[in-house]
């Protein structure tokens, strides 16, 4: 059975007078969802990747560290935003209550189309950076032919996206179960998810270089031709441009951007407001947990890594795979990644393989939560009437917006083939730049909000805290604002992370456009029905 509306006749202001979804989330859900979207795994896949290959002579720990500050200070601010306005539907509910209702809808667009594209990008790396890798080490390690045949199968871009799509499929059919099994299953998988991470550790921690230098030449001397292969890739790498020296705190900041990128995760709980127990003291523990908990890991793997596998060598294994197009060379034979460069030190196709799950299921992690971030603006877009009826549609059995989830998939699955069969997608990491810039622009509205709508502040629990003789929601989201604007510019001057590149600037404008479009033609068409949308604006939105 479902909740719906008939909007025939129907001039309230909100589409129905409570939306359906229910309070299921507990402190620790909270903190597992949005550690979820950091996604530990992914993280340091793709800072251990991409990190020392192209900004050399980076410190990615200093990068951690900067990052997971800044990030502090966002978080603190959507903190307060979501004590004040406890519903769900993320920067639309909290902007639309202060800016004019045509811009927090376009700030709320910009904010969920890049994490459902970087959704499909996931899909998509859990094959080529967690399952591959898995297999190839397996093939190469213990000559299982078949496990190196089917690595190099999947990875092909046709099996690339039928795999991946399975994988979304089955992460929308969860969400669409219910929260409770989603809350439930998504804590089964974040302890498997921490047992690969600490069993990455132990084995790093285990070996010392020169025992990598020695496995490494046995396993891979063949594979790349030379005898000393750890050494030749190096000393490849460097004959091809890779060097640490000229390196400055530019550097180190440019870096720091592939900590941030996934760290964004943290806050993603903001978008849950009206389905969390305690929220104030949930949203606290749970979005700065997943702040702390992941850079500290970060830190230690990353340490770990330089010390057993060695810095230059990441570097230039991942430099020289690049410079070839990807064909091989001296570096390995599939993606140099980290769970490929872990394993080989195991000995054993069982850690191996324990290793590349954890990987696989903290990229899993990210998906039905990515779902979960996009589905709650469209349900809220929904109940305000700037959107059709149906993405309102919610179980009365389940709690779950069905066809929200179902039109979150359909998007997340043509991201997909865009980046699996058109290589310029393959390039638009700027996506992230209007999320950060809708961040930017819901925190800078965060500092006004108490004087500019003190008839819900005064209602709020922040009532009567101050610092610094001001609203604490105003120096939360100041900082806040400071944080993500910082990050913002960093992301704009890196052409490795985002950049500025004028046709992929022209996506990000035209995210905004379309949405604006939507926005007033969906405000013409409610005013033919008689409906002045402008007045849910003035108010709480439902629960």
């Amino acid at each position: 059975m479902t909740i719906t509306a008939d909007t025939g006749g129907d001039k309230r202001i909100f589409l129905r007078k409570a939306s359906g979804l229910i309070r299921t989330a507990s402190m620790f859900d909270t903190f597992v969802f949005n550690i979820g979207l950091v996604s530990v795994g992914l993280g340091i896949a793709t800072m251990m990747f991409y990190g020392p290959a192209f900004y050399p002579g980076g410190n990615l720990i200093l990068g951690c560290i900067l990052v997971a500050v800044a990030m502090a200070l966002v978080s603190w601010g959507m903190i307060t935003w979501s004590v004040v306005l406890p519903r769900s539907g993320g920067t639309y509910v909290f902007a639309s209550r202060i800016l004019p209702p045509w811009l927090a809808f376009m700030i709320s667009v910009g904010d969920i189309v890049p994490p459902l594209f970087y959704a499909g990008i996931a899909a998509y790396w859990i094959i080529l950076l967690g399952i591959a890798p898995t297999f190839s080490m397996i093939g190469i390690a213990f000559g299982a032919e078949w496990a190196t045949n089917l690595a190099g199968t999947i990875t092909q871009p046709w099996w690339l996206f039928i795999i991946g799509t399975v994988i979304l499929v089955l992460c929308a059919w969860l969400l669409a179960s219910g929260m409770r099994l989603f809350l439930l299953v998504h804590k089964f998988v974040f302890i498997l998810a921490m047992l690969g991470t600490v069993t990455m550790i132990v084995v790093l921690a285990s070996y010392s270089n020169a025992e990598f230098i020695a496995q490494f030449n046995l396993l891979m001397g063949t594979a790349v031709g030379v005898p000393d292969a750890y050494n030749a890739i190096i000393e490849s790498g460097k004959s091809l441009g890779w060097s640490t020296e000229g390196a400055t705190f530019g550097t180190t900041l440019g870096v720091s951007n592939w900590a941030w990128l996934p760290l964004i995760g943290a806050a993603y709980s903001f978008c849950l407001g009206g389905e969390i127990k305690s929220v104030e003291k949930s949203q606290v523990w749970g979005m700065l947990g997943a702040v702390i908990v992941p850079t500290v890991l970060w830190i230690v793997m990353i340490w770990l890594s330089n010390r057993t596998i060695g810095y230059d060598f990441l570097g230039t294994a991942v430099y020289n795979y690049f410079q070839l197009g990807g064909e091989g060379g001296l570096t390995t034979p599939v993606d140099p990644s980290i769970t490929l460069l872990t394993g080989m030190l195991t000995g054993s196709a069982f850690w191996t393989a324990i290793i590349g799950l954890g990987v696989v299921l903290w990229m899993w992690m990210w998906l039905p939560g990515i779902q979960t971030f996009a589905v709650r603006a469209m349900v809220a877009w929904s109940f305000d009437r700037v959107a059709p009826a149906a993405l309102g549609t919610v179980s009365t059995t389940r709690h779950t917006p069905t066809t929200a989830i179902l039109v979150s998939l359909a998007i997340q699955v043509l991201f997909l083939a865009f980046f699996c069969f058109w290589s310029y997608f393959s390039k638009i990491v700027i996506l992230i730049e209007a999320q950060v810039l809708a961040w930017v622009l819901t925190l800078l509205a965060g500092v006004f909000f108490p004087y500019y709508r003190p008839h819900i502040y005064q209602k709020s629990p922040l009532a009567d805290r101050k610092l610094f003789g001001l609203p604490v929601m105003t120096v939360a989201c100041g900082l806040g604002f400071l944080a993500s604007t910082a990050y913002l510019l960093i992301l704009f001057f890196d052409d490795v992370a985002a950049g500025h590149a004028p046709d992929q600037l022209a996506i990000v404008v035209g995210i905004f456009v379309v949405a604006a479009i939507f926005f007033f033609a969906m405000k013409a068409y409610r005013a033919s029905q008689g409906i002045d949308i402008n007045l849910a604006f003035k108010e709480i939105p439902i629960e």
